[in-house]
């Protein structure tokens, strides 16, 4: 009865109606309903699932961690959705939250700049090697002719094997009477270099990976068809991403190139490969025809082959998802793409996590440095400049204590401010020498308009004339400069201006002021 519940959980979950969508997910989802019906047996339960009790299935979920109960969920709610009933307490438990949090991924590490350096040489060499010895055993077989009629030569060798295709050394050995053993390491090398290796084909995906960032899986199972030339120089790359569906890349120089380059080192093997003449890493590995030449054991194998170590001088196989991780890494350190993520599948976070992570201790530190620099700035500008008038002045220490406390001053700086001997062009400073905006110890380098928003200004009447000047400026900014450019460069210090430092003065004293501060001025330059 229980095997038979499952059973109808099971296909009640398959797609459309659940979550079930795939082989790979249906394989997975029958193996944990197979585990949690021998957990139940061997507990002493033998009843249905209509039967199942909270109890009885908690311990279970707790011991067996996320995979198990995600799968016993879907089943569970595959089997109440086909019309089977649950124990309340169960039902409540597949309505609410899991019990168990699937753990976090562990992002790649992007591999360093000699790291990627060494990748990147070991890939090239392996390639134009390849590539050379092909083009002169081509330029031999053309030269050659049946070594059966007209002697045993490196030129007739060539021209037997690219006439009869890749195969085993004995058996082009065979077809040649009276062939000796010791050509067979010249039949070998002939051999690799008309029809590429697995070693060749796994340097070429690797630099194409390299080039575009592509992933992994995308790369691996490239077919001819999905590469197409939209130009002399460009094309588009069409690939399946594992978790989505078909996904286009735009080539451009290098990669358009390599590919060319690999479909014509390839394309003798391709005359003699069959049904696999289309898959695009078509290679001979000694025996037969393959078309995934990045596996495991076979990058372990060409690491060592052309001694590829990291930094610490370990042998280093290739890794897919840190090359595109590294790929992505190494873009966003050099130029802006335009795109808010690299990956239009990924959120901020996901992007975040997977490329953008991994810093050297430099970097992180001084990434902290920027945010604690970005935050004091958003800080200083959400805190009102201190303005000082004649009917505050005496007070101001008491007025105004956060400020002073903020700023760091005393009553001989305060003394200093109100007496005008700290003043700079638009306000007296509390710290001339001691300015955010500069190191400790040297003076303020700031323009003038910094002055308004920060938190070392302080603004008295006797200031105004010059803040009626910068007024002006504004002004005349605004009208030789785009509203966009003005807004970025300007705004904030002509609003801080505007709306809260000449509105805290009365009207008399700016009137004052614009008197002294344009008596010089001809009428037309008045604002």
């Amino acid at each position: 009865m229980l095997a038979s519940d499952f059973a109808r959980g099971l296909a009640s979950a398959a797609h459309p109606n659940g979550p079930i969508r795939t082989y790979r997910e249906a394989r997975h989802a029958v193996r944990c309903a197979r585990h949690l019906a021998r957990y139940l047996y061997e507990t002493g339960f033998t009843g249905s699932l209509s039967e199942l009790t909270p109890a009885q299935i908690t311990p279970y979920w707790l011991e067996f961690g996320f995979t198990f109960e995600r799968h016993s969920r879907i089943t569970l709610n595959g089997f109440h959705s086909h019309g089977g009933t649950l124990h309340a307490g169960i039902q409540a438990h597949l309505d609410g939250r899991p019990i168990n949090q699937q753990a976090g991924s562990t992002p790649h590490r992007p591999y360093s700049d000699g790291e990627w350096q060494h990748i990147s040489q070991a890939a090239r060499t392996d390639i134009d090697t390849a590539w050379q010895d092909h083009r002169e055993a081509l330029a031999a077989a053309e030269r050659g002719s049946d070594p059966i009629t007209h002697g045993i030569t490196r030129d007739n060798l060539a021209c037997l094997i690219r006439r009869t295709g890749p195969l085993p050394a004995y058996a082009i050995l065979a077809m040649i009477p009276g062939a000796r053993e010791s050509i067979r390491a010249t039949v070998l090398d002939l051999r690799d270099a008309l029809f590429p290796t697995g070693y060749t084909a796994l340097a070429y995906n690797l630099r194409l990976a390299m080039l575009t960032g592509a992933v992994p899986d995308g790369i691996d199972a490239l077919v001819v068809p999905d590469f197409t030339h939209t130009g002399p120089a460009t094309g588009l790359l069409s690939y399946r991403k594992g978790r989505t569906a078909r996904e286009a890349l735009n080539l451009r120089g290098p990669a358009v190139r390599l590919l060319d380059q690999w479909l014509t080192h390839s394309a003798a093997l391709r005359e003699h490969a069959g049904e696999l003449s289309d898959c695009m890493w078509i290679n001979y590995n000694g025996l037969a025809f393959s078309g995934h030449p990045r596996t495991p054991w076979q990058r372990i194998r060409w690491a060592k082959a052309v001694g590829l170590t990291d930094d610490n001088g370990q042998p280093m196989p290739p890794h897919g998802g840190r090359i595109r991780t590294t790929y992505h890494h190494r873009l966003d350190r050099s130029t802006w793409t335009g795109r808010t993520t690299i990956d239009p599948n990924h959120t901020p976070a996901v992007e975040g996590d997977h490329y953008l992570h991994h810093h050297t201790p430099a970097q992180v530190a001084a990434i902290e440095g920027i945010v604690e620099d970005a935050q004091r700035d958003i800080r200083r500008k959400a805190a009102p400049p201190v303005i000082a008038t004649s009917q505050d002045a005496a007070g101001f220490a008491v007025d105004f204590p956060r400020l002073v406390a903020d700023a760091g001053l005393d009553s001989d700086a305060i003394q200093q401010l109100l007496a005008g001997e700290q003043d700079v062009f638009v306000a007296s400073c509390a710290g001339f020498y001691n300015s955010p905006h500069a190191p400790a110890g040297t003076a303020c380098p700031a323009r003038p308009w910094v002055c308004l928003l920060c938190p070392l200004a302080v603004f008295t009447p006797r200031h105004l004339p010059n803040l009626l000047r910068l007024q002006r400026y504004f002004a005349d900014q605004e009208r030789h400069m785009t509203n966009a450019q003005f807004l970025a460069i300007f705004g904030p210090y002509a609003d801080r201006l505007d709306t809260d430092l000449l509105p805290r003065f009365s009207t008399t004293a700016i009137q004052t002021a614009a008197e002294s501060a344009f008596a010089a001025l001809q009428p037309e330059e008045i604002p």
